[in-house]
């Protein structure tokens, strides 16, 4: 299954999903002039990092206008987040077909989040007395005026209700990875947040594949231990009772434990990720092969290279090839 950003023109192919999500998500990103579709690509970038990260769900981006089609009945709004992306100098207010269909997004939409001056447009449909909302310093007054209290954030979060704000296009961001935590937890949050440079990195898991695993695990203590041993030993690795040894548990217990929490095979997953290290040093370092099959525990060059075909379908050439010539044809997830 591909993702794609629909509405955007050309249709532009996102990131390959590695596997059949278990459930997929939609974003609707609407802003009412088209020079704002530039900025809108942060949206999709967002998505696709959290994409790179997180298993069982797919996000979607789809791009658009008010107006420009029909809004869509309670079917299509059903679990939808409609994102109305303003900015830090202009005022929405809508009038006409244009205002019954952003009415219309707003009442039937799982999640609303109002950036920029587009939070006004509570005032507009009669949703401003006593609501807060985080507002920009340009919309202070205005808001002021109509009844909507600052928050005196730049983001709010609505606990109770469907209509969240954020006072800019940046801190949009912020509050989007306040729901990545309500919707999949702290942990995976917070690895987003890193990973985009929205906060600096805390003590590292540099491995995607650790992140998915973890998280799958629920964060499980000896699931976590374990992998950050593995980690430790890329370059010479364990043998799986000194493992089990390091971790203070019985070999049994650790590939069981380890089995039940992730679904994957403890060893299987210690070779995945010598191979994910030796993807990347392949990729991003001109490191000679010897030296990248040393750093990651393979006895030759040869030996890694049948382990990588056999995972990655494409040789170490081939992704070597990639440094320089800036092909992407062979990118794995």
């Amino acid at each position: 299954m591909r993702h794609y950003v629909l509405n955007d023109g050309h249709a532009r192919q996102a990131r390959p999903a590695a596997k059949t999500p278990e459930r997929t998500q939609h974003i609707d990103v609407i802003f009412a002039d088209p020079a704002a579709r530039a900025s809108a690509e942060m949206v999709v970038e967002f998505y696709n990092a959290l994409n790179d990260l997180v298993e069982d769900h797919t996000y979607t981006i789809n791009l658009r206008m008010p107006g420009e089609e029909p809004a869509g009945g309670p079917l299509y709004w059903a679990g939808r987040t409609a994102i109305f992306w303003g900015d830090i100098h202009n005022n929405w207010q809508f009038a006409g077909p244009e205002k019954s269909w952003a009415s219309q997004v707003l009442n039937l939409s799982s999640r609303t989040i109002l950036v920029g001056g587009a939070v006004l447009l509570l005032a507009q449909y009669g949703r401003a007395e006593k609501t807060v909302a985080a507002i920009h310093p340009n919309f202070a007054t205005a808001a002021r005026e109509k009844g909507i209290i600052a928050g005196g954030t730049s983001t709010h979060f609505e606990t109770d209700g469907r209509t969240h704000s954020a006072s800019s296009r940046l801190s949009a961001l912020r509050l989007l990875s306040e729901f990545v935590s309500l919707d999949h937890g702290e942990h995976l949050a917070d690895t987003l947040r890193s990973y985009i440079g929205l906060s600096e990195p805390k003590p590292k898991c540099e491995s995607r594949l650790a992140v998915r695993l973890i998280h799958r695990s629920g964060a499980d203590p000896l699931v976590c231990q374990a992998i950050q041993a593995m980690l430790d030993h890329i370059e010479d690795p364990l043998r799986i009772s000194d493992l089990a040894t390091a971790l203070r548990t019985s070999t049994r217990q650790l590939q069981r434990r380890f089995l039940s929490k992730t679904g994957a095979k403890l060893l299987a997953t210690y070779t995945e990720l010598r191979l994910e290290r030796a993807h990347g040093l392949l990729r991003y370092t001109d490191l000679a092969q010897r030296e990248i099959a040393t750093a990651t525990g393979f006895s030759s060059v040869t030996a890694m290279g049948r382990s990588f075909r056999t995972r990655y379908k494409a040789t170490p050439e081939a992704v070597r090839h990639q440094r320089y010539s800036g092909e992407l044809s062979a990118q794995v997830s």
